[in-house]
C-alpha cells in the first residue's frame, strides 16, 4: 500500500505511470501508478512480482521494497515480466502466458502468447495489459482478451479512468481504449507528416511533437492547441510515461542528456518556463521512467542506474546487477520505478524519494526450472599431518597412531524460504459469462472463479425480476420463467468463506418462443350467386407459432377439374376475389388457403362451394 511521510503531496496528483519501452532497451523500467484523486482505481497492486528462471518461480517484492515475501513455483515459464491484477498474477513468457493465484500461490491457467516478443506491461484499472507493439496486438489478461490494433503499435500509455492511448505510427493515427472495450477506436489523425511520442500529464494523454517541437493535449477526437517546448527535441528521444512533478522527462540519449520541460505551458494563457536540461556521464543512454516524483535512467555503457528529482537534483546512482544481457521489462503498481536484474535474481526498486535499495531474490530451485544453476563443488579433504621422525638416540617409547582430523564441516545450506500464503480473501470474477436465450428460457455459463486462498462454495446468478444459487462446482445453469421478448442481463457471483467475489455481466439476451411453420387459416368462407361469375374467400389469421406469417397461398379448382388457379398473398391478407370461377356453369369447386412464416408452410384450410339448387 501507499505510505504517508514527504512523498504525500505528489501522491495526491501523480497519475498512473506506464512502461514506455524501446526496442534496444537494455533495462527496463517500470513504474506503479499512485492514489487515484478521482477515486478511477479498481484496485492498487501492492509491491512487485519477478520471475527468476533459475529457480523457476515467481517472487514478490514486498510494498516496501526490502525483501521477497512470498514464492509461486512455475517451472518452465520463460524468461519474461509478470504483472499482476486485483487477484492474480501473471508470467508472460516467449510463448505461453502463465497464470497464478496471488493468495492461493499456484498455477491457475496457461494460455499461448500471441507473438513471440517481449510485450509492454502496463498495471492499470481493467488489466493488467501486455502490449505486443510488433505484432499489433493488446493482450488484456484479466478475461485473456486479444485485441487486435490493425498493424504495429508505437507508445501506448493509460490515465486512471482505465483507457489506454497508443500510436499506430504507420498510419499517423491515435487509438483508445476504454476500459473493457473489445476493440479499438483511432479518432484523431496527427498532423501529415509529423512525428512524436506519448505520455501522461496530471492524467491527461499528451502528444510531443517532435516535428515542431510542440506538446498537445489529446482530446477525445482531436489534438488541442499546441504549446511551444523551447526545445529542439530529437526524433529518437525517449519520454518518461508520466510527468515529474509537472515537467515532461525527455531523455537524449545521442546528446547525453535528460530534459525536464514545464507543462505549464498546456494552460491556456500560460507561458511555459525554460527547460532544465541535465547532463549526464558518458554513455550509451536508453529507458527512462518516471514514479510522479523522480525520474530514472538508465546507462547502459556502465550498466548504472541513475535518479534525478523534478530539479534535475541527482538522487542516486547503483549498478544495476544480473549481467549486461537486457533483463525483463516488468511495471509495479505502488508508485515506484522497478528494474529487474537480467538473471532474475536481483530487483533494484526506486522509492519515492529517488533512493534506490536493491532485493535479492532468492529460493529453492524447482524441477523444470529453465536453466540448471551451477553445483558448488566441495573443498577436498585436509591431508592428516605426520609426526616428525625421532631424533638420533632419542627413545620416544611407544608412538601412538596419528589423530585423525575430521575435515571441515561444510556450511550447512540455508534452507529455501516457505511459502507465505495471504490471508483468505473473496474469490476472483468469474470468467467468460455468457447467456443463452431460448423459448421463455435461457441458459447462463461460466468459467471458474480464483478461489483467492478459500473455496468457492457457490455461485450466485441474478437477473432483473429473480435469482438463484448453485454450488461450487457447477458452471452452467438454466434459467426459466422468463418472458419471450424480453432482453435479459445475467451477473454471475462467486462465493467462499472470505464473502462474494466481483459480479461479471453476460451480454443482453432475448428469449423467443420457438418458431415452428404457422398454424391453419381460420374460418374460411366462399360468398358467390348464380348472379356473379366471381367467388369472395375470406378467413382470419393463421397462428404464427414464434415467427411472423409472411405468406398465404390460395388455390381453386372446379369439381371437373377444369379453371384451376392460385395465387400468393401477403401475410396481411385475410381476402381474395376469384373471377370468373362459374363463367356460366354450375360446377361446384373447392378453395384452399395456407400460411406460411420462416419456418415453413402450416396446414391447409380448405372450403367447398356448391352452386344453388
Amino acid at each position: 500500500m501507499i505510505r504517508g511521510g514527504k512523498g504525500a503531496a505528489w501522491r495526491a496528483r501523480a497519475p498512473i505511470a506506464v512502461v514506455v519501452a524501446g526496442c534496444l532497451a537494455v533495462v527496463g523500467l517500470a513504474v506503479g501508478g499512485a492514489a487515484d484523486p478521482l477515486g478511477g482505481f479498481a484496485f492498487t497492486p501492492s509491491g512487485h512480482w519477478v520471475y527468476n528462471p533459475q529457480l523457476g518461480a515467481a517472487f514478490h517484492v514486498s510494498s516496501g521494497g526490502d525483501r521477497a515475501d512470498a514464492q509461486v513455483d512455475v517451472p518452465g515459464a520463460g524468461a519474461g515480466p509478470v504483472v499482476q491484477g486485483d487477484t492474480s498474477g501473471f508470467v508472460i513468457g516467449p510463448s505461453k502466458i502463465v497464470e497464478f493465484g496471488k493468495s492461493s500461490l499456484t498455477v491457475e491457467n496457461t494460455t499461448a502468447a500471441p507473438a513471440d516478443e517481449r510485450p509492454v506491461t502496463l498495471e492499470v484499472r481493467g488489466g493488467p495489459y501486455a502490449v505486443y507493439r510488433q505484432a499489433g496486438t493488446i493482450a488484456r489478461l484479466g478475461d485473456l482478451a486479444m485485441i487486435p490494433a490493425g498493424g504495429p503499435i508505437g507508445d501506448v500509455v493509460a490515465t486512471g479512468d482505465g483507457k489506454l492511448w497508443l500510436q499506430r505510427a504507420d498510419a499517423g493515427l491515435l487509438c483508445a481504449l476504454p476500459e473493457h472495450a473489445d476493440r479499438l477506436s483511432c479518432p484523431i489523425a496527427l498532423p501529415q507528416g509529423h512525428r512524436g511520442r506519448l505520455t501522461v500529464v496530471a492524467d491527461r494523454p499528451v502528444f510531443v511533437d517532435t516535428t515542431d517541437d510542440t506538446m498537445r493535449p489529446v482530446e477525445a477526437t482531436e489534438l488541442g492547441g499546441p504549446a511551444p517546448l523551447e526545445l529542439d527535441v530529437p526524433d529518437t528521444a525517449q519520454l518518461a510515461s508520466t510527468d515529474v512533478a509537472g515537467q515532461l522527462a525527455i531523455l537524449d540519449a545521442p546528446g547525453q542528456k535528460l530534459h525536464l520541460v514545464d507543462t505549464a505551458g498546456l494552460a491556456k494563457d500560460r507561458r511555459p518556463v525554460r527547460p532544465r536540461t541535465v547532463s549526464l556521464p558518458p554513455g550509451d543512454y536508453t529507458g527512462i521512467e518516471s514514479s510522479g516524483g523522480v525520474v530514472a535512467v538508465v546507462n547502459r555503457t556502465t550498466h548504472t542506474l541513475h535518479t534525478f528529482d523534478s530539479a534535475g537534483v541527482p538522487r542516486a546512482q547503483r549498478p544495476i546487477p544480473g549481467g549486461d544481457s537486457q533483463p525483463p521489462l516488468v511495471k509495479g503498481g505502488d508508485a515506484r520505478v522497478y528494474v529487474d536484474g537480467a538473471d532474475g535474481a536481483h530487483v533494484m526498486v526506486v522509492d519515492h524519494d529517488g533512493g534506490v535499495s536493491e532485493v535479492p531474490v532468492t529460493g529453492d530451485r524447482k524441477p523444470g526450472s529453465d536453466k540448471k544453476p551451477e553445483q558448488p563443488q566441495p573443498p577436498p579433504p585436509a591431508a592428516t599431518p605426520q609426526a616428525p621422525p625421532p631424533a638420533a638416540g632419542e627413545d620416544r617409547g611407544p608412538v601412538a597412531p596419528p589423530k585423525k582430523t575430521q575435515p571441515p564441516r561444510q556450511q550447512q545450506q540455508q534452507q529455501p524460504p516457505t511459502k507465505t500464503a495471504l490471508p483468505a480473501s473473496p474469490p476472483g470474477a468469474p470468467r467468460s459469462v455468457a447467456a443463452t436465450a431460448d423459448d421463455g428460457a435461457a441458459t447462463v455459463s461460466w468459467g471458474a472463479a480464483a478461489p483467492n486462498g478459500a473455496p468457492v462454495t457457490s455461485y450466485r446468478i441474478s437477473w432483473a425480476g429473480g435469482g438463484k444459487t448453485v454450488d461450487g462446482t457447477t458452471r452452467s445453469t438454466r434459467v426459466g420463467g422468463l418472458a419471450n421478448g424480453t432482453a435479459y442481463v445475467f451477473t454471475v457471483v462467486a462465493v467462499n468463506r472470505a464473502g462474494d467475489g466481483p459480479g461479471v455481466s453476460s451480454k443482453a439476451v432475448t428469449p423467443r418462443a420457438a418458431v415452428s411453420p404457422p398454424g391453419r387459416p381460420g374460418s374460411l368462407a366462399i360468398e358467390a350467386t348464380t348472379k356473379h361469375t366471381w367467388a369472395k374467400v375470406t378467413w382470419t389469421a393463421a397462428a404464427p407459432n414464434g415467427a411472423a406469417v409472411t405468406a398465404y397461398h390460395i388455390s381453386w379448382v372446379r369439381d371437373d377439374g377444369s379453371r384451376p388457379g392460385s395465387r400468393t398473398l401477403s401475410g396481411s391478407a385475410r381476402t381474395y376475389t376469384i373471377e370468373d370461377i362459374w363463367d356460366g356453369k354450375d360446377v361446384p369447386f373447392t378453395v384452399t388457403v395456407t400460411a406460411e412464416n420462416s419456418a415453413g408452410t402450416g396446414p391447409s384450410a380448405s372450403a367447398h362451394k356448391a352452386p344453388p339448387s
